[in-house]
């Protein structure tokens, strides 16, 4: 989500040549009530004077300029922007970083006639450096031969994301007996902690948190809330099936006011369609889909009962990647064949932007347009654009680029 712009506003002119002139002008007013002719030359000691002055004023200025900007949520920096966030109370808070999350999954090589306890914070690693230790007490029931038990990384930040499943495999902390583990899920949900423009936008849509209702942008501020690297949230309710809607209830009857009762609120709860439902999805830095873990967090979030009114049914909806590719070639203007390399840098740089803008956020239409735009603005005579076609994308989808392919042909005139 990308905040609206506002008309820059000034608190204090830092201009020092404007503080200068000014200094010069009121000098020279009040010399000629005695002097009417008096000019004031660039190099006498009062000019001199004059010109430390406007520098030391205009620092001032420009401070008192900061300090204005610094109280309004548009400008504030790092600074200043969690003080904004703290009037709104905890939930203005900041994010701080989180761990990697995943699941690991204990095998014991035969069935044991007793209840197998693996204990909270028992850790297992890929490398022997990195750890990752268990959330909670693990029961394996008699009879069993394997559990599943979340585990977080001991290191903060995204080095524990990205661990195939299985390639989380060795046991540090070893119970009394000697079973294996693996993780099963891919590890991810580490993120540093919430940057700045993440924070901006989420302080910008926390007034809409206050209400019971379910309005979308409550459910996409608590969603943002459950990890630091979620970078965009959408929240919809999905249209009715009205097709197997009116399959569903051919035979309960309109007589059957009970009957037609329930199973009205039982295919509205179980279909995740139409009235009463709620889809989320989001997505993480950088473009990248979120693990099942962080939709497990996501999920939890929005299942609290101060979050989700009571008669809303959440469902968290995977976000889905849509291929594209690039392929297109150009020509830069005859006259500028010397910087021909110039030109074919700037062209991998915009496509680069291009793809950069397709990933950074949900629902965002593949558009040529805006590939086609980006690159005529690096300054070349004309492009084709054989790949991509546009397609237009659903909340939960997100472009992601699989190939590029750039054709220089040369030179043409005017």
């Amino acid at each position: 989500m990308a905040l609206p712009r506002l008309q820059d506003v000034t608190f204090s002119d830092a201009d020092a040549r404007k503080i200068q002139d000014k200094l010069k002008e009121l000098y020279e007013a009040v010399r000629r009530v005695d002097e009417p002719t008096f000019e004031l030359g660039d190099a006498d000691p009062y000019r001199l004077q004059q010109l430390t002055q406007a520098a030391i004023i205009s620092q001032v200025n420009a401070d008192i300029d900061q300090t204005g900007k610094g109280q309004l949520l548009y400008y504030a920096g790092e600074e200043t922007i969690e003080h904004l966030g703290y009037l709104w109370g905890r939930r203005g808070l900041r994010l701080e970083a989180s761990s990697a999350l995943t699941t690991i999954r204990y095998t014991l090589s035969t069935p044991l006639p007793t209840v197998v306890t693996i204990p909270a914070g028992s850790r297992i690693t890929p490398n022997g450096t990195l750890m990752f230790a268990t959330t909670r007490l693990l029961e394996i029931p008699i009879g069993d031969t394997y559990g599943d038990v979340e585990a977080q990384c001991e290191t903060s930040g995204e080095i524990g994301n990205g661990f195939e499943p299985g390639t989380i495999r060795f046991i540090v902390d070893l119970p009394s007996f000697t079973p294996t583990a693996e993780n099963i899920t891919l590890s991810g949900g580490g993120a540093d902690r919430e940057g700045l423009e993440a924070y901006r936008e989420r302080v910008w849509i926390l007034p809409e948190s206050f209400s019971v209702a379910g309005p979308d942008g409550a459910y996409e501020f608590w969603a943002r809330t459950a990890n630091p690297g979620i970078m965009d949230v959408k929240a919809w309710m999905p249209d009715l099936d009205l097709e197997s809607f009116g399959e569903f209830l051919t035979p309960w009857g309109i007589t059957d006011a009970g009957g037609f009762y329930e199973a009205l609120y039982s295919y509205f709860r179980t279909s995740g369609t139409g009235p009463g439902n709620v889809n989320v999805a989001v997505l993480m830095r950088g473009g990248e889909l979120p693990t099942q873990d962080v939709l497990k967090q996501v999920y939890e979030i929005l299942d609290d009962r101060r979050v989700r009114p009571l008669t809303d049914f959440v469902h968290i909806k995977e976000a889905e990647a849509v291929d594209y590719e690039i392929d297109l070639s150009y020509w830069v203007w005859r006259s500028d064949m010397v910087y021909s390399l110039n030109h074919e840098a700037a062209v991998e740089e915009a496509v680069k932007e291009f793809n950069e803008w397709q990933m950074g956020g949900l629902g965002r239409d593949i558009n040529p347009s805006q590939l086609k735009k980006r690159i005529q603005n690096t300054g070349i005579k004309r492009s084709v654009i054989r790949e991509p076609h546009f397609e237009h994308l659903e909340r939960w989808q997100i472009g992601h680029c699989t190939g590029v392919n750039l054709i220089f042909e040369g030179t043409e005139d005017d």
